[in-house]
């Protein structure tokens, strides 16, 4: 009897396919754009929204602060900016605490250990409840301590309200860095816009009849909606993948809590506190309200500028100044990826060259905002007072770029370093008790700032990491290039044991190589590394540290006791004890790759090649399918770690030329190459990743 077929499931099922592939094919893939060269359009697609929103949200924030300052006066209207700022350097330090959670997820989730991972998220979930209600009582407290107790109720609901709010994006925002860690948590549309939304509808609505209590309405709404869809599509994540954060079954409170020393958490807690800065800097420009304390007096200089209201006017472009720095923030999650990637060095620093071009466009959105406030919702703000800003606004912008990618890269040493410094900076032009004008000053000591940070990036772009693990070829390459005594060894990782095992014992001898030599996958079954003999005590046996952590999955290791004379003497003696299969005589650097693609050509004439380094290479990536670019990198990259010569990709073959540690060349073979001509491909690739092909041997 046939099976009856349930025509609304099918029809179900196909409205999600076509909804899947509209989604997929309105993405836009970072590693496709990276290959293709169109960076504009892969920052034209994340910030395209993002600009709207944040455009948006500062209305209502000017709309709010307006409505608490004419209705309930001066001092409600501070109290509440000194909470909406002090709120926001908090949740920065929380956040930048956090990266220690969202590393060592990463690093979790590597070797796939799930119950690690959701031990993790509970621990920091149990740590932000404790930490969470703690802040509030104290803050809650001192809000009441400081209001009036005569006026208006709602300043001090509303005070409360943003107490509150702080207090529950602390669990929320570990919720959200518990899947946000390893990948994107991708929301509809309308998600974005809703909570404003809702916020102005209520602002809108009640304005004309009970202000003050619409805008806590309107916080209310904004917050309850905003929070139900983080933990909505958050939660939805969760089970997608199989993980549900939970504590552990017994113990003290103190086994509840996250292990982190104070070492560990000052970096980084410290690094999110400085990116907040700017928050610090408006309290600095106000002053202490109703005081004679010395402030930044931003409006110095000229007559005209005088009648300005800095306490009002810089607490509302705060949003503003921050801006450029929060539309980098969109791309945080990028520089992780291409950081824990070492074969995507050279295109992290291409990505952020790219950004650095984008960032004064951004910028200028942003002062844009601040001109129409100037100019049509604040009296007496002269537009020369706000052409003065634009220099301000765009180095504080180019700053937060650097910024955010020494934060992405777990820099904090730097970028510390670099907020110490600009403290300092600061705190010179605050000694001028009578400048003539602190606008130039804080300009000229922001493009001192931004002056260091350039140098320190470049620094570090120049003088890259000595890499743990390399490609053989490379690999060939550098252990020849060793002038002094090295020590070698291998060990044997069998196909059988588990990815996770295999993973753990790769990343293992990574992180025992670190800074002293290095490793490559010889074949799928087998690592090679070395090691300076300078730096490595003569008992140490790394091979044996690896094959004790895995439990002897990674076994048969070998590790020289007596040194090598160089690097050149080291090969002789791995090709001698059949480490490496030679296919003639010792190996030795590889030639460049180009001078493959004619031998590829003659194998394969419909097959594509690609020195993805040119921009008629990029220019050849882009007539491939929207399907296969996006998966070349992420494929090549898991080609490197399983020493495969030719990887599969959306039904295609191809061969990823890792040069210099770069993907440099692409080989893309034709859907169904002949058998003959693939295994001679295989061949070719094998002699020249160790030096033992001639392209004149091909007839080039």
């Amino acid at each position: 009897m046939p099976a009856v077929v349930d025509d609304s499931r099918v029809n179900d099922i196909d409205r999600w396919f076509e909804r899947t592939g509209r989604r997929e094919h309105r993405t836009v893939s970072l590693y496709a754009c990276l290959l293709t060269g169109r960076m504009l359009g892969y920052f034209t697609y994340r910030l395209r929204y993002a600009l709207l929103v944040d455009g948006v949200a500062f209305a209502v924030h000017v709309a709010e602060f307006l409505i608490i300052l004419t209705a309930l006066g001066g001092l409600v209207a501070f109290t509440v900016m000194v909470l909406r700022v002090g709120s926001l350097i908090v949740s920065g330090a929380w956040w930048g605490l956090l990266e220690v959670m969202r590393e060592r997820l990463r690093g979790y989730s590597l070797t796939a250990d799930r119950d690690a991972v959701e031990h993790e998220i509970g621990s920091w979930l149990t740590l932000s409840v404790i930490v969470a209600t703690t802040l509030a009582a104290i803050v809650a407290g001192a809000a009441l301590w400081l209001l009036p107790s005569d006026g208006d109720p709602w300043g001090l609901v509303y005070a409360l309200l943003v107490v509150l709010e702080l207090a529950v994006r602390m669990p929320l925002r570990v919720l959200h860095s518990g899947m946000f860690a390893t990948r994107r948590i991708y929301r509809p549309l309308w998600t974005l816009f809703a909570p404003t939304a809702a916020q102005m509808a209520v602002i809108a609505a009640g304005v004309f009849f009970y202000p003050t209590a619409a805008v806590v309405l309107a916080i209310i709404a904004s917050n309850a909606l905003s929070i139900w869809i983080t933990v909505h599509y958050t939660l939805r994540l969760y089970r997608l993948n199989g993980v549900s954060p939970r504590r552990r079954s017994r113990g003290s409170v103190r086994t509840h809590l996250p292990s982190i020393s104070l070492r560990q958490a000052f970096g980084p807690t410290l690094a999110g506190l400085g990116l907040r800065l700017d928050a610090i800097a408006v309290l600095a420009i106000a002053g202490i309200y109703g005081t004679a304390t010395r402030s930044f007096d931003l409006t110095a200089g000229f007559a005209s500028w005088r009648d300005i209201d800095a306490f009002q006017f810089f607490y509302l472009v705060l949003p503003l100044l921050r801006g450029a720095y929060e539309a980098t923030a969109v791309f945080y999650f990028d520089f992780v990826r291409l950081r824990r990637i070492p074969a995507l060095r050279e295109y992290r620093v291409w990505f952020f060259h790219r950004l650095l071009l984008v960032t004064p466009l951004v910028t200028l959105y942003f002062w844009a905002l601040a001109v129409v406030l100037g100019l049509f919702v604040l009296p007496d703000i002269p537009f020369t007072f706000l052409l003065a800003l634009l220099p301000l606004f765009l180095v504080r912008s180019f700053i937060g770029t650097y910024q955010i990618r020494l934060f992405a890269e777990g820099r904090f040493r730097a970028l510390n370093g670099t907020i110490l410094f600009s403290a300092v900076l600061f705190a010179l032009v605050w000694v001028d008790v009578n400048p003539a004008s602190d606008l130039v000053e804080i300009t000229a000591a922001m493009i001192v700032l931004l002056i260091v940070h350039i140098n320190v990036q470049h620094l570090e772009d120049r003088t890259p990491p000595p890499a743990r693990q390399l490609p053989l070829g490379d690999w060939i390459r550098a252990l020849a290039a060793e002038p002094g005594p090295v020590r070698a060894g291998t060990i044997g990782v069998p196909e059988w044991i588990p990815q996770r095992q295999r993973t753990q014992a790769i990343e293992m001898m990574r992180e025992t190589l670190s800074g002293k030599g290095s490793l490559a996958v010889c074949s799928a079954t087998s690592l090679v590394f070395y090691a300076r003999e300078a730096d490595e005590p003569p008992d140490r046996q790394p091979h044996l540290h690896v094959q004790t952590a895995t439990g002897g999955a990674a076994h048969r290791g070998r590790y020289w006791r007596e040194p090598a004379p160089s690097g050149r003497d080291a090969l002789e003696r791995i090709v001698a004890e059949r480490w490496i299969t030679s296919i003639t005589g010792v190996p030795r650097a590889p030639q460049d790759p180009d001078r493959l693609g004619p031998a590829f050509l003659d194998l394969f004439p419909d097959g594509v090649v690609a020195d993805v380094n040119t921009r008629a290479g990029m220019r050849t990536m882009r007539t491939l399918d929207d399907d296969l670019v996006p998966a070349i990198l992420p494929s090549a990259m898991k080609g490197l770690d399983d020493d495969a010569l030719v990887v599969s990709v959306a039904g295609r073959w191809l061969s990823p030329i890792f040069h210099a540690y770069k993907v440099r060349m692409i080989f893309l073979l034709p859907q169904h190459p002949d058998p003959a001509a693939f295994q001679q491909w295989l061949h070719t690739l094998r002699a020249w990743r160790l030096g033992q092909w001639e392209s004149a041997s091909h007839g080039t």
